[in-house]
């Protein structure tokens, strides 16, 4: 164990099963904004025109812009409070802005309750990992980190299917109702009770003392801004559906198919991403995967028809759930007396790479094409695995090596 992290209590699958349903249930409210933007807007404006979607749509730039303030404070808060009441509270931020969505009399609301969301997710991400980190054993954290980032990762999957159908038949505020607000609160519930609660408060007193640990690391630096490029290449997946109906006007129910089998080839990825760092370590399969993902992205946009285009999308896809799973198995090694600090950064720093990935492929897209937002996005996941390869460190490899 961690030196913040000290308990009797032994944990096992249900603990890493409760931390995946908390992960998992962080991606639901994702879903409102991406499935049910024109329905808002007819909902609080009376209309779905341009500018209506656009103002509604503006709930999303308020909850990334709340998410990368939280991610800060959640790195000072870390070394005052206890890991797992953060993990809580962020899971009853989720109920809350599930709650507050649903009873929304008009758009003023919705920006108020929405970015609950984006705090949320900051906090029960960061302490998922920082609490595996501490309270899983070595060697089976890869897979325990595979497992709860394929949780994430299923939500938008699931969400996506469950929201559709239930929309269809009682509208878009049901979807709340009935689905994100029970989940929500059995995540809640079963992270309470499963995780144990004489954890201790971290031994680091100092509110600094967690951010110079951290950015006094040429590794841990290196891990935060691969991991942005690594994540604004991961873009493309947004742009995907646009992509294939757009070069092979595929229709939008094949798309809808196209985009499940994405999501889930992409879920199992994470996982074989875990078992992979078991074998190979966490440097060499983060370095492996990134470089995959970035070519494989790029060459997308360069195959000659819609089948080797899609062959080329499922393994990108599924290097891509090898990497965000090795990166977190890294990132969680690089500060073990500062992993709560180290990974509410890293939640901050995925936050600027998706930010980073979507203005550049716009840019791209808008003045040259789809064959440019492929080299765009390939290129940051190249450098962001050379930004591995040349700087950063596998802390537990060098453990070994110095014990051998």
């Amino acid at each position: 164990l961690s030196g913040n992290m000290m308990t009797n209590k032994p944990v096992g699958k249900r603990f890493v099963f409760s931390l995946a349903l908390a992960v998992f249930g962080t991606g639901m409210l994702d879903v409102l904004a991406s499935l049910f933007l024109v329905d808002m807007a007819k909902t609080f404006l009376g209309n779905a025109s341009s500018a209506s979607i656009a103002i509604v749509g503006q709930i999303v730039t308020i909850s990334a812009i709340v998410a990368v303030i939280c991610g800060i404070l959640s790195g000072f808060l870390a070394v005052r409070i206890s890991h797992k009441t953060l993990l809580l509270f962020g899971a009853l931020c989720i109920v809350i802005g599930s709650i507050g969505c649903f009873l929304a009399p008009n758009i003023l609301f919705m920006e108020i309750f929405y970015p609950f969301d984006g705090i949320g997710t900051v906090l029960v991400v960061a302490m998922t990992y920082t609490l595996i980190g501490g309270l899983i054993p070595l060697e089976k954290r890869p897979n325990s980190i595979g497992y709860v980032t394929a949780g994430g990762i299923l939500s938008s999957a699931v969400g996506f299917a469950v929201a559709g159908f239930i929309a269809a038949t009682s509208g878009w505020k049901m979807y709340l109702l009935w689905y994100v607000l029970p989940i929500s609160l059995v995540a809640l519930a079963l992270a309470y009770l499963t995780i144990p609660s004489n954890l201790g408060l971290p031994v680091d007193r100092n509110i600094f003392i967690g951010f110079k640990k951290v950015l006094s690391n040429k590794s841990a630096i290196a891990c935060l801004f691969g991991s942005t490029l690594m994540t604004a290449a991961g873009v493309w997946s947004f742009y995907g559906a646009t992509f294939w109906r757009s070069i092979y006007s595929v229709p939008v129910q094949i798309v809808g198919l196209i985009t499940l089998f994405v999501v889930l080839t992409y879920a199992v990825g994470s996982v074989v991403g875990g078992r992979l760092v078991n074998f190979f370590s966490r440097k060499p399969v983060v370095v492996g995967s990134w470089v995959g993902r970035g070519s494989l992205i790029a060459a997308i946009v360069f195959m000659p028809g819609f089948w080797s285009a899609l062959a080329m999308s499922s393994l990108a896809t599924f290097f891509g759930g090898i990497a965000v799973a090795s990166s977190n198995c890294l990132n969680v090694e690089q500060v073990p007396s500062s992993r709560a600090t180290m990974m509410s950064l890293a939640s901050v720093f995925v936050g600027i790479g998706s930010s980073l990935g979507l203005a550049a492929a716009s840019f791209a897209l808008g003045s040259y094409g789809f064959k440019l937002v492929g080299i765009v996005l390939g290129t940051f996941g190249l450098i962001s695995a050379l930004l591995i390869l040349l700087f950063a460190k596998d802390p537990v490899k060098q453990q070994k090596a110095s014990v051998e």
